[in-house]
């Protein structure tokens, strides 16, 4: 499977698509559940059904707490089986983006690792070539500015074909073509150096290190990344819709695996988001200071985008008046989107067992986006 780099700015685009950069003193909303669920049960059927999506896990937070939890539709069309937001696994796509964020944080507010410093003072297997005077950064390469051109997308159904991360970039690394710092150019590669840089530092492997540092923490029990067989239990079928069929898709690796291969139920992602709604914390665990999930969040750098800005593994934008951050994802037969309205004290997540690339099943994220706005904002 491989698809141009253009084609990964897609999904970033739809994160926040017409959003604009207005501006205004916010009253904080409560969302009521019994009107939460009443929008959701009309609105998910109907586009399901429209853009011919198999199944949708759904989550909503507010207040450190789920407000509602709902699968709709099916896992597998073979096996008939339902989608329940507790245990039914699915590919997150790009919102993985926002856990190697996570990581290369813990370890710059431990002193480990420096935003700002040059990443080839981390690298003991091989080194970045000195192209422009400026270094890289892991600032850079957390907001896609490291300068870095992002190759064609290629995945392989052989887990055996993908080489350890670090072996995967030194052979594989993709060549520096703009000056740090002045070029938004969304890189896979640039992510899977953060998270290379993680693994160096820490002494584990990044799969690893995630595992015990945010996930095991926040009891994402049935989270990980998938990188190699058995595959998890009560993983989703992904789909292609082609021809008037739903086409069982595969199981892909790559070799940027850390900003892409994350599975989770949609309860699992909702520790995460409360955690970063709650200054770090989600039920008395911790994963980072109140400090660093304030500098994680603010804008960071500019993107192509009109109204989006980058933070640490997020995307800033306003929509009608309100302030989010999320990312979105695709990865083959899954799509995915993750947004926060910090000044609410809510974010919600859904991910959705239909190909997002290359069918109109990614249009239900801005689609949901924009409505549920409407509805309740």
């Amino acid at each position: 499977m491989s698809k141009a780099a253009t084609a990964l700015l897609l999904v970033f685009a739809l994160l926040l698509a017409a959003c604009g950069s207005v501006e205004r003193e916010i009253e904080p909303v409560t969302i009521d559940r019994v009107e939460l669920e009443s929008f959701a049960d009309r609105f998910f059927p109907a586009h399901m059904e429209r853009l011919h999506i198999p199944g949708v896990s759904f989550v909503l937070v507010q207040d450190g707490a789920v407000v509602l939890a709902k699968g709709y539709g099916v896992a597998s069309l073979e096996e008939e089986s339902p989608i329940l937001a507790d245990s039914t696994v699915m590919r997150i796509g790009s919102v993985s983006k926002s856990f190697v964020a996570t990581a290369v944080m813990q370890l710059v507010e431990q002193h480990q690792l420096d935003l700002n410093a040059d990443v080839n003072q981390y690298l003991t297997t091989f080194q970045l070539e000195d192209t422009f005077r400026q270094p890289v950064t892991l600032a850079g390469l957390l907001t896609h500015t490291a300068g870095f051109e992002d190759p064609l997308y290629e995945s392989t159904t052989d887990p055996a074909q993908v080489p350890p991360l670090g072996i995967y970039l030194a052979e594989s690394m993709s060549p520096r073509t703009h000056p740090p710092g002045k070029t938004f150019v969304y890189s896979n590669h640039g992510y899977a150096l953060a998270a290379y840089v993680v693994e160096e530092v820490s002494g584990l492997p990044f799969d690893d290190y995630v595992t015990q540092n945010i996930l095991e923490p926040l009891g994402m029990t049935h989270s990980g990344y998938l990188i190699h067989p058995p595959l998890p239990q009560n993983l989703a079928v992904g789909y292609f819709y082609e021809g008037g069929t739903q086409v069982p898709q595969p199981v892909d690796f790559d070799g940027t695996y850390p900003g892409g291969s994350v599975v989770a139920t949609a309860t699992d992602v909702a520790k995460f988001m409360i955690a970063h709604l709650d200054e770090g914390c989600y039920e008395g665990a911790c994963i980072l200071q109140p400090s660093t999930i304030a500098e994680m969040h603010r804008k960071q750098a500019d993107t192509p985008f009109e109204g989006q800005a980058a933070a640490y593994g997020f995307v800033e934008a306003t929509q009608d008046g309100q302030r989010l951050l999320g990312h979105s994802g695709a990865i083959r037969g899954f799509g995915t989107s993750l947004n926060l309205l910090p000044e609410h004290n809510l974010g919600y997540f859904f991910s959705f067992n239909e190909e997002c690339y290359e069918t109109t099943a990614c249009q239900i994220i801005s689609e949901f986006r924009t409505q549920f706005l409407e509805r309740f904002f």
